[in-house]
């Protein structure tokens, strides 16, 4: 009688800061206001692709990333980064804590690392739950996570900007298909074409077909630089010449760290439960009829889980509740 393989436990890591925005624009032609006048869109939507994941996905752990306003180490490397970013609208400035107060509610843990983004605290816990053999789905549609993909790491992106509908999980032959190059050699790809949402320079004259070819003829951005006698494009040549030096540095902007000082382990995302008078409270606070209704389905068995202090990683060094 054949041993039946049991399945890895799951991983799933909420990029929040991703999501907030995500979410609010999905109602941006039709803004979502409570009685009170607030602009809700933004924590509505980002509640239900929480409670989505919750009840239907099941995971062992869950954990939510967000991005600090403090400069990261690429800000360093080329202070132009991200500076064509238009400035976040107010409406969903001020969701932004009530969106922290509802994972806070769920009891899920806030993870937040001054000096890295949020992609490279997930691309490092990501790392981890894979060397320990769990599956990590990344909670995100940043395309820039699709060279972390792999057999046990995959991407969960739900549709409309993440208010709701069916999740389209992208593996590493979905990388491929979507980008046309393995996950290895998304940076690679994104180093040469650029990146305009992070301002990140590329090599000008380079789209997604150019870099695609490039990637695919000569292996890496380092070996077309290094074989550029062979491109047969002579203003292709010219340009991987003349910008060499901002091609690798754009590689170095686009690759997500994964080897992040952290003083967390995946063991600290389990899922134990949540505080449901706080739940409750906040749906009505912020008038959320939809969600109570659903709450007593929701809840099931949880109700009788005991509940976690929320902990908050603030900095390297330590959870704050």
């Amino acid at each position: 009688m054949s041993k039946v393989e049991s399945k890895p436990e799951r991983l799933f890591l909420l990029d929040g800061s991703a999501l907030a925005y995500r979410s609010y624009f999905a109602f941006i032609r039709n803004p979502l206001v409570n009685s009170k006048g607030m602009n809700t869109g933004g924590v509505f939507g980002f509640t239900n692709t929480l409670m989505k994941i919750l009840r239907e996905e099941k995971p062992e752990y869950v954990a939510c990333v967000f991005d600090t306003s403090a400069p990261t180490f690429r800000h360093g490397m080329f202070p132009a980064y991200k500076a064509t970013r238009q400035k976040m609208p107010d409406e969903l400035a001020a969701q932004l804590p009530v969106i922290r107060e509802v994972v806070e509610a769920f009891r899920i843990p806030l993870v937040e690392v001054e000096g890295f983004e949020a992609d490279d605290v997930m691309g490092t816990l990501a790392k981890q739950a894979e060397n320990e053999g769990m599956e990590t789905y990344l909670v995100t549609g940043d395309k820039d996570f699709m060279q972390l993909l792999s057999d046990r790491v995959k991407m969960y992106v739900l549709s409309r900007g993440g208010s709701g509908g069916e999740a389209d999980i992208v593996d590493p032959s979905g990388v491929e298909e979507k980008l046309g190059v393995p996950p290895e050699r998304v940076t690679d790809l994104l180093g040469l074409m650029g990146d305009s949402s992070d301002n990140v320079p590329g090599v000008p004259g380079i789209g997604p077909k150019t870099a695609q070819e490039l990637v695919r003829a000569f292996g890496s951005l380092e070996a077309a630089l290094e074989h550029v006698d062979e491109v047969k494009r002579q203003s292709l040549r010219e340009n991987l010449t003349a910008h060499r030096d901002q091609a690798l540095l754009s590689k170095r902007l686009v690759t997500i760290q994964t080897d992040v000082s952290l003083s967390v382990s995946i063991s600290d995302f389990r899922v134990e439960g949540f505080d449901q008078e706080r739940v409750v409270s906040l749906f009505q606070e912020l008038e959320f009829s939809k969600f109570l209704r659903e709450l007593p389905g929701f809840l099931g068995e949880q109700t009788a889980t005991p509940v976690r202090e929320c902990r908050v990683v603030k900095t390297v060094s330590a959870f704050e509740t």
